[in-house]
């Protein structure tokens, strides 16, 4: 089954299978339906105001950024090998980490009681800070000469504490708490892509470069295992559980329903698509990949057979995208600096716009929404509020 849409530059083809068949492509041709393609320029009317409500400086490209669970505190590193903490309502950097890995830090991740932060870098180790002192309460080596991935369950889980998910090379391996290492490791045939806990923490999702792997906390066992001939980036789960999203080397989106197995693909997409964001009710999923932004319904029977809305406002490619996790409002950042909040679904879908002075790298809302960081290529980090 194939359908194509095609509008401009913007071609998007879904193919779908079941998960037990193989591959059925049928033949398909272009159709010119641009009365069909829902293109929501932006309106420069009525935008509201963005204020600027702090600014932080790193010495280098950023490359990683994430929220205290509390939002009290900001996590930002450095391809550099700096990570700043920063006080989320005076912008202080409570405490800055000249040379938390050599060579480099790529992911940081806030244990969830939010008294520790776990970095990883490109000197093949993972380390556990204390967040009140500043001092380093375990470190280890990865298994590889780069570390990427890190994710910490939710606390309590079937009355477990916190688990710490490490991917480094093909390697995956999980600690404890407290750093600890646990008896359970596995190595994957390809490269670890991606690393994420779903379905409240009980499913440990891990992402190699040719398929998703489903996994028990408890022993690393293989529950379910998704494959792809697309290579895989990167990974998002609807927060109903439901759909399995992967953004692709080929510049497609590759789609699972994982109730009954159905796979669909969104392709021609102008860049890699690097970029998913998941609306809270697990409806919409707005995905990168160029200038314009696609947003997709996933109700009923998913984005088969539908036009995507298409946010269009940025010049540059697109370079982060986040929803607030208790709100409706998109954030966009691209590589120009250009920065949209969106609320796609309405006519006047353009909410604020603001630009920083360099590319923007990584983006996300505060917790409860109210405030949007912000960093970019040149180490700028912002904190920026919408009124």
């Amino acid at each position: 089954m194939s359908h194509v849409l095609k509008d401009r530059e913007h071609v998007f083809a879904l193919h779908r299978r079941t998960e037990c068949d193989g591959y059925h492509f049928s033949p398909f041709a272009e159709v010119s339906t641009s009365s069909r393609i829902t293109f929501r320029s932006a309106l420069s009317m009525n935008l509201r105001p963005i204020s600027f409500v702090w600014h932080g400086k790193l010495d280098d490209f950023t490359t990683s950024l994430a929220w205290s669970p509390d939002g009290k505190l900001l996590a930002v590193a450095a391809v550099s090998g700096q990570v700043a903490i920063y006080d989320a309502q005076q912008g202080r950097a409570v405490h800055l980490f000249e040379q938390a890995h050599a060579d480099g830090c790529d992911a940081v991740a806030w244990r969830p009681d939010g008294n520790a932060l776990a970095t990883a870098g490109r000197d093949g180790k993972w380390k556990l800070w204390d967040t009140a002192d500043g001092k380093v309460l375990a470190e280890h080596e990865a298994g590889a000469m780069w570390a990427e991935h890190l994710a910490w369950s939710a606390p309590a889980v079937a009355g477990q504490p916190p688990l710490l998910a490490l991917g480094a090379g093909n390697k995956l391996t999980l600690w404890t708490e407290k750093g600890e290492p646990t008896e359970h490791a596995v190595k994957f045939p390809k490269t670890i892509t991606d690393v994420a806990w779903i379905l409240n923490s009980t499913t440990l999702a891990v992402a190699t470069s040719n398929a998703i792997s489903l996994r028990t906390p408890t022993t690393l066992a293989e529950e379910r295992l998704f494959n792809s001939r697309d290579p895989i980036l990167n990974m998002a789960f609807s927060p109903s559980g439901k759909w399995l999203m992967t953004g692709n080397q080929d510049c497609s989106v590759h789609v699972w329903n994982t109730d009954n197995g159905i796979e669909m693909h969104m392709r021609g997409f102008p860049a890699k698509v690097r970029q998913l964001a998941w609306h809270r009710a697990s409806r919409w999923l707005a995905t990168g990949g160029g200038p314009s932004i696609s947003v997709w319904d996933c109700s009923g029977r998913g984005p088969e057979g539908r036009t995507p809305l298409l946010l269009e406002w940025h010049s540059d490619a697109v370079s982060a995208l986040h929803y607030q996790p208790q709100g409706d409002w998109l954030a966009s950042g691209a590589r120009d600096g250009s920065i949209g909040v969106w609320s796609p679904t309405q006519r006047q879908n353009q909410i604020s716009r603001a630009k920083i002075s360099s590319g923007v790298t990584h983006l996300a809302w505060s917790p409860d929404g109210k405030v949007l960081a912000v960093a970019g290529e040149e180490g700028e980090v912002q904190a920026l509020a919408v009124e």
